[in-house]
């Protein structure tokens, strides 16, 4: 589990990840936020999401490659890639990331603004955020992913993939893997998704395999007003 005090417009306040340990925890903070949390809520939004298991067996975690995605991930690699791991990314590098993810937006999905930038900085500052890019032979950025993480949970929080770069699935897609088998070899249980793909994502889960999950989001107060600015950070979140 991952936990990081803030304070959200003057209000102290918890963001937890991946909880999921039963029975109740008594956090000072009047007002938390929760993401991916495994423990059911009914104050809490429900969405599904896809989990790996990075720990099995070698040739069981390669055997759950459909035949299209080892084909597209070791055969006919004509273009040659260079993936580079920031586990302590800079402000600059973070900042380069959201002009990227901004240029590069898909359909009505929003920007990332000031605030989502500053989250970064502060999950950076816990040691709680991975960024991952690949790079063509033109050294042109083809794709970024970013993700929070505890040690044992990788969850994908942003994917953005360049709209003029050609064969950005494929390199998207050996940025994923490459990404898994790094969390792999780091020791981590659990590669999240995000949630399940959409028509628009590049979440590539149903290249890879994985357990459906269900988990629980969104925002827990302790008082009336706090219980109407969750309502309303959650409508603004919409």
């Amino acid at each position: 589990m991952l936990q990081i005090n803030r304070n959200f417009l003057t209000i102290p306040t918890n963001d937890i990840y991946f909880e999921n340990e039963k029975g109740k925890r008594r956090y000072k903070a009047k007002f938390s936020s929760y993401t991916h949390r495994l423990q059911p809520s009914r104050r809490l939004q429900r969405k599904s999401t896809i989990h790996v298991s990075l720990q099995q067996d070698e040739k069981v975690f390669i055997n759950n490659l459909s035949s299209d995605t080892k084909e597209m991930l070791f055969e006919n690699n004509n273009e040659t890639y260079k993936i580079l791991p920031v586990i302590d990314p800079s402000d600059e590098q973070i900042r380069e990331f959201q002009r990227f993810y901004n240029e590069n937006i898909l359909g009505n999905a929003d920007k990332m603004n000031r605030s989502k930038f500053q989250s970064l900085l502060l999950l950076r500052d816990q040691k709680a955020l991975v960024l991952t890019k690949i790079i063509n032979s033109s050294k042109e950025v083809v794709s970024y992913r970013i993700y929070v993480v505890d040690g044992q949970n990788a969850l994908l929080s942003y994917v953005s993939t360049s709209m003029n770069a050609a064969d950005s699935t494929k390199a998207n897609l050996l940025l994923c893997w490459k990404n898994m088998k790094m969390f792999r070899n780091l020791g981590y249980l659990i590669y999240d998704f995000g949630g399940v793909d959409d028509r628009h994502s590049m979440r590539c889960s149903q290249y890879f395999g994985g357990s459906e999950v269900m988990v629980f989001s969104g925002y827990i107060a302790k008082s009336l007003v706090y219980k109407l600015l969750a309502k309303l950070n959650a409508w603004r979140e919409k």
